[in-house]
């Protein structure tokens, strides 16, 4: 099955320069995160039609996530992936999205690929777990 040449660009198109900003974001190295979020989107468009079954978003999203976590081995330390080693990595990524990166919930819920009540669960989830720790003097 051929992938959909139109689909797929608007895709890269509407996702391409967000997934810099959050690879960039946990990598802190902006050439590493343009080389990762390139190796994602070859290997989206290689399973498009897969991806299509589902939902292309979810499925990129994930790519990326794993990616960049892999990625992270060659990175200069980031004080936003951080959160990814204290939260669940959907409270992490919500919280990169909204509050460092600027995205309102309902395009953070897009992004990757989520139902936006979702990421307002995980917004309060991760400002659940500040809460806990810093009053508990960590």
């Amino acid at each position: 099955m051929s992938i959909d040449p139109v689909g797929y660009a608007a895709f890269v198109e509407l996702h391409h320069g967000l997934y810099e900003k959050y690879a960039r974001a946990r990598l802190g190295d902006a050439g590493l995160a343009e080389q990762v979020v390139a190796l994602v989107l070859r290997r989206t468009e290689a399973d498009w039609a897969w991806a299509l079954r589902d939902d292309p978003a979810a499925f990129a999203w994930r790519s990326l996530c794993e990616a960049v976590t892999l990625a992270r081995k060659d990175a200069p330390a980031s004080p936003l992936d951080g959160l990814r080693r204290d939260l669940p990595d959907r409270a992490a990524d919500a919280a990169i999205l909204h509050e460092s990166l600027g995205l309102e919930p309902a395009d953070a819920a897009a992004l990757m690929g989520l139902e936006e009540p979702a990421v307002h669960a995980q917004l309060k989830a991760a400002r659940r777990w500040r809460a806990d720790r810093d009053a508990g003097g960590a």
